[in-house]
């Protein structure tokens, strides 16, 4: 196996588009299940506790395997680029809140558009690794390049990466109801308590019935508005709603936009663990 020297700025932003459809994927499965819904909705009015709904949060990464081919957009000005993917996942043991284990989990992801047709991406853990076909080398992703952002787009590295479990990062509180596309909504606000967290506020706009976040807006200390999220599409699959379509813009700059769309999504799926390999990278 051939090892590259430290990648460009490029291939970072390449990395963490790749990272934000994983992310995208643990987020999209925090939906409750259709047993669940039933039961919420019996509840009338009444509204649930920060605690309840960020329980919920908490429990994204409730699958044990994924498998889907996902597409992200990046829109510019009048300009869009593509790039569509193919990926597997799995979630490390639960931790305390729930929430996946992420120093144990895993992902592999083959870019398909011609472009890129071929790159793969490896993450264990916390260690990412990045295969060019064309060079035949490996690049393992550290130290400052982890904070570059991707590929002009509105998501950020520190988006991607970020676990989540929002409970040992935010303190919760539920600011009221909502409604979103015509979904009545409950809305959370969490405020920052570590200094690792990737913003010092967000409010969440999470539907009442299905419990998939509808809506989203991200702030900094100061209070700027720094970005926003709305998710296109909710699906059932299986016993759980599901968000396969989100869009996310950022305020800092203007007239752009990033949407990421999963596509045949399979949850708890049999997952070959020697996929999750430096071999199988490499192949």
């Amino acid at each position: 196996m051939r090892f590259m020297k430290q990648p460009s700025r490029q291939i970072i932003a390449m990395i963490a588009a790749v990272l934000a459809t994983v992310a995208l994927a643990a987020q999209a499965a925090g939906g409750v299940t259709a047993q669940g819904a039933d039961a919420v909705a019996a509840r009338g009015a009444e509204a649930p506790s920060a605690e309840e709904l960020l329980a919920r949060l908490d429990a994204n990464e409730s699958f044990t395997s994924i498998r889907y081919t996902g597409r992200m957009e990046i829109t510019i000005g009048g300009e869009t680029r593509v790039k569509d993917m193919k990926a597997v996942a799995i979630a490390g043991p639960a931790g305390a809140g729930g929430s996946s284990g992420a120093a144990s989990d895993k992902a592999f992801i083959e870019f398909t558009n011609p472009e890129d047709r071929g790159i793969r991406y490896l993450k264990l853990g916390k260690d990412l690794w990045m295969y060019f076909p064309k060079e035949q080398g490996t690049v393992k992703i550290s130290g400052h390049l982890l904070k570059e952002g991707l590929m002009g787009s509105d998501v950020s590295y520190e988006d991607a990466l970020e676990s989540s479990d929002f409970k040992a990062k935010y303190n919760a509180s539920v600011r009221g109801s909502d409604t979103v596309d015509g979904r009545k909504t409950w809305i959370l606000e969490l405020k920052a308590k570590v200094p690792t967290a990737s913003y010092d506020r967000r409010l969440i706009w999470i539907d009442a019935e299905r419990y998939v976040g509808l809506k989203e807006e991200m702030y900094a200390k100061s209070g700027m508005l720094l970005k926003t999220s709305k998710t296109l599409t909710v699906q059932r699959i299986g016993d759980r709603w599901y968000g396969t379509s989100v869009e996310m813009e950022s305020k800092l700059r203007k007239d752009t936009k990033t949407t990421f769309t999963l596509q045949k999504i399979e949850l708890d799926v049999r997952v070959d663990p020697r996929q999750f390999t430096l071999a199988s990278l490499t192949k």
